[in-house]
């Protein structure tokens, strides 16, 4: 599992935790990515682009523009990017607005490597 992933896999990481934050680039380090990280939604808008990433982590509850509002803008720019919803809301509710927004799937905080690893391989399955 560890260095799977080439370094050239661009992966945006929006969270407003810097201990999460942290904790999310030791685990994509492990995996041989190298993140960058917006520290909330408007952060994150700012530096998407048609090309700029092949996939975002983004929290849902976030300060200025939340997951939600940021999702849904990213996909009315037209960017067809995975985006991830990273909540501690194991909610059936919460689930079904994430993916009403615009995200295509979630993972719930506490985030391990394995759950990472795992969605990372479900849209990438071959070492990009």
């Amino acid at each position: 599992m560890d260095d799977y992933f080439s370094p050239n896999l661009k992966v945006l990481v929006a969270e407003d935790s810097a201990p999460v934050r942290l904790v999310i680039k030791t685990y994509l380090g492990k995996l041989g990515i190298v993140p960058h990280f917006a520290e909330h939604g408007r952060q994150a808008l700012n530096m998407l682009g048609p090309d700029n990433f092949d996939m975002v982590f983004m929290d849902v509850h976030m300060p200025e523009v939340d997951g939600l509002e940021a999702v849904a803008e990213i996909r009315k720019k037209g960017l067809k990017i995975p985006v991830i919803a990273m909540t501690t809301a194991d909610d059936p509710e919460i689930q079904q607005k994430c993916l009403q927004s615009g995200y295509d799937d979630f993972l719930f905080k506490p985030i391990t490597k394995e759950d990472i690893f795992r969605t990372l391989l479900k849209f990438f399955p071959e070492p990009k």
